[in-house]
């Protein structure tokens, strides 16, 4: 959802870079993991457009600081449903990778962002990794279940 920034003032406060279109997310009693232990967010104010927050057990300007850089999530359970035919990433992460015609490729063990659409980085048996750009045409099915996605490599994808 967001990572906790450069401490303000002397109270434990933390600018905020959010990763969520959703406010509130951050709002003053909202339990949140910072860097993986469950706080409540105390305060919040804006500062330049940007969230503002006291977490519980963050009283001081230390205390603020030793938490600058930690991811801030929430749990699972608590995300929506993605839209039609999108995936979370901790979702795709571990899949198998097999093509059309049954043959292993590999893990999933990463997404990169690239702008004009994402890539998996699928690492093969023998350890190389394969990028695979992740669109229509090359990714045939995502069974979250079945714990398999299914691609028809371009050619030239799969050479080593």
């Amino acid at each position: 959802m967001g990572r906790v920034g450069a401490p303000w003032g002397l109270a434990g406060h933390v600018n905020i870079t959010p990763h969520s279109s959703n406010p509130e997310r951050f709002r003053v009693g909202a339990e949140l993991l910072v860097a993986g232990v469950t706080r409540r967010v105390e305060a919040l104010s804006t500062r330049r457009g940007h969230p503002v927050l006291r977490f519980s057990g963050v009283g001081n300007r230390e205390d603020a600081e030793a938490l600058r850089g930690a991811p801030i999530e929430i749990e699972g359970d608590e995300l929506p449903p993605p839209p039609e035919g999108w995936h979370y990433v901790h979702d795709l992460l571990g899949l198998s990778v097999v093509t059309v015609g049954g043959a292993e490729v590999g893990e999933l063990v990463d997404v990169l962002r690239t702008g004009a659409n994402d890539v998996y980085v699928v690492r093969a048996g023998d350890g190389r990794e394969v990028l695979v750009p992740a669109t229509g045409q090359v990714v045939r099915e995502v069974d979250l279940a079945g714990r398999r996605l299914t691609i028809d490599p371009l050619p030239g994808l799969l050479d080593g």
